[in-house]
């Protein structure tokens, strides 16, 4: 894995720990559509395949 690829999948691991974290925190709250939707969020990019989104230009 070259360093774009892995520089890609930091940036999407660190926004699916932040979708995570929100969605706890509003579930917490009491808005459990957003913690659901945050939540949903936080686990697709998770599962996101970082060759797509390098092949989209997300990388440059």
């Amino acid at each position: 894995m070259d360093t774009s690829s892995s520089d890609v999948a930091r940036l999407l691991r660190i926004f699916a720990a932040r979708a995570l974290v929100l969605a706890f925190i509003a579930g917490i709250t009491g808005g459990t559509t957003l913690a659901m939707v945050l939540g949903l969020a936080g686990v697709g990019l998770l599962l996101a395949p970082v060759e797509a989104a390098r092949r989209h230009g997300v990388s440059r």
